[in-house]
């Protein structure tokens, strides 16, 4: 275990405080219908000193539509009103449509925060303090190798601040909230996806 995830494990909190901080974010949660995050994502690979960054705006509602667009460094559109998802790749002229399942991410494992009751998701089995903020560690209830713990940054008003993500091979993914606006009325096509006339759309195998 890496010296730094030891230091963090020896400062979590007994379980009733985790539980307690893990229910008000829930019911904070609650009453979110619709959000827009302006995000930046920092993926750090055991294997490579030196971080990807990218930037990019994610939109979700309730009833777990979203549209995540990437714009730095590539310019990539993902968007979903249930359970299929499409992802286009702006400079490759290329789209996929899948099934949303077979394309978790951290970005779409954030989405889950606002659109599905934590506590459907997520287990907490730690929580620590952090440059003033607190830290709740959870765990998925689903296995999955691409998620293997999160790391869930709030302020003092259970504002979500960072959400951190380690996978199965400890590479790990942060994604800072840089400006979030809840509860806004979506224009009328958001969650649609008009593809330009030369794009190549290919359909995963397993999707209909």
């Amino acid at each position: 275990m890496p010296l730094l995830v030891l230091v963090l494990f020896l400062l979590i909190t007994p379980p009733s405080a985790v539980s307690s901080t893990f229910k008000k974010l829930e019911k904070k949660l609650s009453d979110v219908r619709t959000v827009k995050v302006v995000f930046i994502q920092k993926t750090r690979y055991s294997w490579y000193p030196k971080p990807d960054i990218s930037k990019g705006i994610f939109y979700a509602t309730k009833d777990r539509k979203f549209r995540i667009e990437y714009t730095y460094p590539d310019k990539v559109t993902m968007v979903s009103k249930g359970e299929e998802i499409i992802v286009y790749n702006e400079e490759d002229k290329e789209a996929i449509i899948d099934h949303v399942e077979n394309n978790t991410s951290p970005v779409i494992e954030s989405l889950f925060f606002f659109s599905r009751p934590l506590g459907e998701v997520f287990t907490p089995v730690g929580e620590f303090s952090k440059e003033g903020l607190r830290v709740l560690v959870l765990e998925p209830k689903r296995k999955d190798e691409n998620i293997k713990k999160v790391y869930v940054e709030v302020d003092e008003d259970l504002e979500v601040k960072r959400i951190r993500v380690v996978d199965s091979e400890d590479t790990e993914t942060t994604i800072e909230f840089i400006e979030v606006r809840r509860n806004f009325t979506p224009s009328s096509g958001l969650f649609d996806l008009v593809l330009p006339p030369d794009v190549k759309i290919r359909r995963a195998q397993g999707s209909r």
